[in-house]
Order: structure tokens, then sequence, then C-alpha cells
């Protein structure tokens, strides 16, 4: 993929630890970003969606799975607000045009569709993912202009960072701890058993390469 498509990722490694988590039937929060709510019907959705359109069962129990939608959910949310702040606003038609540069690269819509869903992106989601990285670019242009696409990926880490602990973010204890630092889902305190590796927490703004 381009320089250009892979412009706004935001590279941040993350290693969650985690034993388990309940069922995602019930009501509640999963995550709240500042005094938005992330709730456990929108993550249990994401979840399934992804599933059923990689032809997997639905519904069943995926820890990977479901940390990895949550991460994508809490920094989707929190890249949103920290352009809103900078009065960041991204039009349909900047949506509509970045979509069709990145399925020109890509080879048609199937192979974009693709490429998110790997990213555990479903189809649906595609368009505010897609809208997400035209946020990522315009905060990165408006925070250092002057700098090249490795800097402005650098102010915008450190501006997210900055805003996230400011705002506060907080994420249910059955799946374990928000941190602040690495943008990524922490383990429980006293859950040291099983490693669940989780990819690039802002791996869903764009398609990986």
């Amino acid at each position: 993929m381009s320089t250009t498509v892979r412009r706004g990722i935001v590279a941040l490694a993350a290693s969650v630890m985690l034993a388990g988590c309940a069922g995602l039937g019930e009501a509640g929060s999963a995550a709240t970003v500042g005094t938005v709510q992330i709730s456990i019907e929108a993550l249990a959705s994401q979840t399934s969606a992804v599933q059923e359109q990689r032809g997997e069962p639905v519904g069943s129990p995926d820890l990977a799975l479901t940390l990895g939608v949550l991460q994508r959910l809490v920094i989707t949310e929190l890249v949103s607000q920290a352009a809103a702040a900078q009065g960041i606003t991204v039009t349909q038609g900047e949506i509509d045009a970045t979509i069709a540069d990145f399925e020109a690269q890509l080879g048609g819509p199937e192979a974009l569709q693709a490429a998110y869903l790997d990213s555990n992106v479903p189809a649906q989601s595609i368009e505010q993912q897609v809208g997400l990285s035209v946020q990522v670019q315009k905060l990165g242009a408006a925070l250092v202009p002057d700098a090249d696409a490795n800097g402005q990926q650098q102010a915008v880490t450190q501006y997210v960072t900055g805003f996230g602990i400011q705002e506060g973010i907080s994420v249910s204890p059955r799946f374990g701890t928000w941190d602040s630092v690495t943008l990524s889902i922490g383990p429980l305190p006293s859950d040291l058993a099983t490693t669940v590796q989780v990819e690039d927490p802002l791996a869903g703004i764009l398609p990986a390469p």
C-alpha cells in the first residue's frame, strides 16, 4: 500500500493479558471515553458482524476478537473527540473520495472489505473508519503543518494520548483496564494467566498493508 494510504496511521503496538471474560449477552457499558459510553450491545454487534462476514459461528467465544474490537471502538471514539476538539470536520465527499482511492489501490470494493475485515472492521463500519482516517490526516496537518508524514503521526499520537488522559477513559473490569500511555487494553491487576496478542490499536483506521 502506498505512503498516501498509510498516512494517518499511528503505529502503536500492544500486548493484552486477560484470562477470560463473560458473555456479551447483557446490557451495560463496555467502556467509557469522556462522557460517551460504548455499550456491551455495540461491542457484541460489531463482534458478531465480523464473525458472520468471516463465515465463523456467530456468538462463539473469541477473546482476542472481542478485545480487538473493543480496543478499536475506544480508539475510534477517542480520535473522533480529539479531532473535534481541534475543529476538524470531515465531509461525505471526502469519505467517498478516500474510499474510491483505497479501492483503486487495493483492487476494488471486495478487496477493500477484505482488508478491513482483517482488522476486525465489518463492512458496515468501513465508512466510519475511512472518515476517521481522514480525521487523523487532517489532525496531523493542523497540529504540525510543516512536518512530514512521520512527524505528523508522532504529533497525533502525543496529542491523542494527552487528550485521552485529560478526558478520562475506562474499560469495564470484565475486559481488563485501559492503559492511557499505550492506548490499549491491559490486564486485570490479578490476572497473569493468559496472554492474548492484539494488533496495532489503530489498525482499524486504515486497511492493513
